[in-house]
């Protein structure tokens, strides 16, 4: 048997509040089926919604992450604009004015994949082994 003594409020009190708790919800009360299915949409897409928010922030607030991002977005624009092979001048610019190894190594990267949907392999082959031999070097 249940006792509420250590509540303080009378017996009949709290076992009318746990039986009100415990009780279906009427039907006229609950919600329609379509209506739980929407509401569980909703909940589905904001949580993604936030996760997405969530990752775009951790990317702007990282100045690596928000460099690549940038890259990729570039070479992006020139592909949609027909001037797929312009991006490579801007990703031979970032490897020649940065120092950073995570933006160089994306560069190179990114780089070499330009150059060889452009029908330039050779030249991607040369731009991986440079920056192959970077990643040597400060690894000694």
């Amino acid at each position: 048997m249940l006792t509420f003594k250590k509540c303080g409020l009378p017996s009949a009190l709290l076992a009318l509040i746990m039986t009100l708790l415990i009780a279906p919800m009427p039907s006229y009360a609950q919600p329609k089926r379509s209506e739980l299915e929407t509401m569980q949409a909703f909940l589905t897409i904001m949580n993604s919604y936030y996760d997405i928010i969530e990752s775009a922030h951790e990317i702007a607030s990282d100045n690596e992450k928000s460099a690549i991002i940038k890259m990729q977005k570039i070479q992006e624009v020139y592909d949609d604009l027909g001037r797929k092979a312009k991006a490579a001048d801007v990703l031979r610019g970032v490897l020649q004015d940065s120092s950073n190894p995570t933006i160089r190594n994306a560069a190179y990267m990114l780089l070499a994949d330009n150059l060889k949907d452009t029908g330039r392999a050779d030249e991607a082959l040369t731009v991986l082994q440079k920056g192959l031999a970077e990643n040597i070097a400060a690894s000694k």
